[in-house]
């Protein structure tokens, strides 16, 4: 059976924050809220996890995951570098829904970036979200919280609906509002390259990036 915690949604309680995040340090699953849909969090070091994530999903292992960090140095720690014009994307939209990809330093596996050396991160702007990570003390995945190829998840009877009792630990912070998911971009090379348009309008983060 899935251990259900209920937290509010602005407001978490440190307690149940600290209950979550003992099942990310024994490599389980946790469900939790974003500021698009609920997301899958485990601990980006642990390999199992991982596995054991994109078998939850279906997920084909030629796809990457995306992750979740708190702030700048923890960003840092975990990518190659960050350019000016890439710090301008940040400074504009995190926290908030877009997924910049990086290429990946050393200490991101290479299940979540599938070989291509590239890992997609964002700050996210739900107060769960951000609770979880900060406390947890390095980032999460943050893929939606549904089977691969099917609609993602607004609330936990979405995510039950989909997973029955497979999820480790489910933190209900009651229902996202609809949203088009994160708006993705690539700036691995020199110039940015829109991957997915979402949450952000991307024009709106091209001219933020040409500035």
């Amino acid at each position: 059976m899935s251990t259900i915690f209920t937290i509010n949604p602005r407001d978490p309680e440190p307690d149940v924050i600290s209950k979550a995040i003992v099942f990310l340090h024994e490599g389980k699953v946790v469900t939790y809220p974003t500021e698009t849909f609920y997301g899958l969090g485990v601990d980006v070091t642990n390999e199992k996890a991982i596995k054991k994530l994109y078998d939850l999903k279906r997920r084909d292992y030629g796809l990457p995951v995306a992750i979740l960090v708190t702030d700048k140095a923890m960003l840092e720690d975990y990518v190659e570098k960050v350019t000016e014009p890439v710090n301008n994307l940040i400074k504009t939209f995190w926290p908030g829904p877009l997924t910049i990809l990086f290429p990946a330093g050393p200490k991101i596996s290479k299940s979540l970036t599938t070989n291509t050396g590239k890992i997609g991160v964002r700050i996210s702007s739900h107060p769960v979200a951000t609770a979880l990570v900060r406390g947890f003390g390095k980032p999460l995945t943050t893929t939606s919280a549904n089977l691969s190829g099917y609609p993602a998840s607004l609330s936990t009877r979405h995510v039950q609906k989909y997973f029955k009792d497979k999820i480790d630990c489910i933190v209900d912070g009651g229902e996202c509002e609809p949203s088009r998911g994160s708006t993705v971009v690539d700036i691995t090379e020199d110039t940015m390259a829109i991957i997915r348009d979402g949450a952000i309008p991307a024009d709106q983060v091209i001219k933020v990036f040409q500035q």
